[in-house]
C-alpha cells in the first residue's frame, strides 16, 4: 500500500511540474514561491506537500493492526515531506553554484526525501533500529527510483517538456520504488517485534 501511496503523490508532482517529480513538482515551484516573496502560494504549497505526505503515511498505515501506530505515520508523513520539501528547495538553489543539471538534481533531491520521510515516519517505531532501516530504506529507494527516471531521460541539463502521461509515469515509478523500499523496510521491523513478543522472557 505504501507503493500505490507515494506512486500516485509523485506520479502528481511529475503532471503539477511537466518534468521531474523532485527537482520541478517541489524545487522549483516551492522556491519560487520563497524567493517571489508570494506567501499565499507558499502556505497553499506547505499545505498540499502535507497532505500528501499525510496520505502516503496513511497508505503504509494501512498494513498496521495498531491505530495509533497508524495515526503516528499520518502525521509523520506530513511532517517528514512538508520539512523534506524545503531541504529539496535548498537542493535546487545549490545545484545552480554547483553547475549540476536537473537530472542529477532530481537523483539526490529524491533521495533526501526519502532518507527524511523515512527518519520521520520511524517515530512510528520508537527504536534506533527502525529509525536507521527506514532512512536508510527511504534514501535507497528514493534515490534509486531517482537514477531509473533521469537515466530514462539521458540526466538532462534542462527539464524537458513531456506529455502529462509520461510525466505522470516518470513520477510513478520513482514514488513506487521508493514506496515499496519503505513499506517492505516497516514490514521487516514490525514482524521482527512481533516475533519478539512472542518469545518466552527468561528470568
Amino acid at each position: 500500500m505504501g507503493a500505490a501511496g507515494f506512486g500516485v503523490l509523485w506520479a502528481l508532482l511529475g503532471v503539477f511540474a511537466r518534468a521531474f517529480a523532485m527537482a520541478g513538482g517541489v524545487g522549483l515551484v516551492l522556491g519560487g514561491a520563497i524567493f517571489s516573496g508570494d506567501f499565499p502560494a507558499l502556505l497553499l504549497y506547505a499545505l498540499l506537500f502535507s497532505v500528501g505526505g499525510a496520505c502516503g503515511g496513511a497508505a503504509l498505515g494501512l498494513g498496521l493492526r495498531e491505530r495509533r501506530k497508524a495515526a503516528v505515520l499520518v502525521l509523520m508523513g506530513a511532517v517528514g515531506f512538508l520539512f523534506g520539501s524545503f531541504i529539496v528547495v535548498g537542493l535546487f538553489f545549490l545545484s545552480f553554484f554547483a553547475g549540476a543539471g536537473y537530472g542529477l538534481l532530481e537523483v539526490v533531491s529524491a533521495a533526501a526525501m526519502g532518507l527524511v520521510l523515512g527518519a520521520a515516519l520511524s517515530l512510528a517505531l520508537p527504536s534506533w533500529r527502525g529509525t536507521a532501516v527506514l532512512a536508510l530504506m527511504g534514501l535507497v529507494g528514493f534515490g534509486l527510483g531517482g537514477v531509473i527516471v533521469a537515466a530514462s531521460q539521458g540526466f538532462p541539463v534542462q527539464p524537458s517538456g513531456f506529455p502529462l502521461w509520461q510525466s505522470a509515469a516518470f513520477g510513478a515509478i520513482e514514488g513506487l520504488i521508493g514506496g515499496a523500499s519503505l513499506g517492505a523496510a516497516l514490514g521487516y521491523l514490525e514482524r521482527r517485534r512481533l516475533v519478539a513478543e512472542r518469545r518466552p522472557r527468561v528470568r
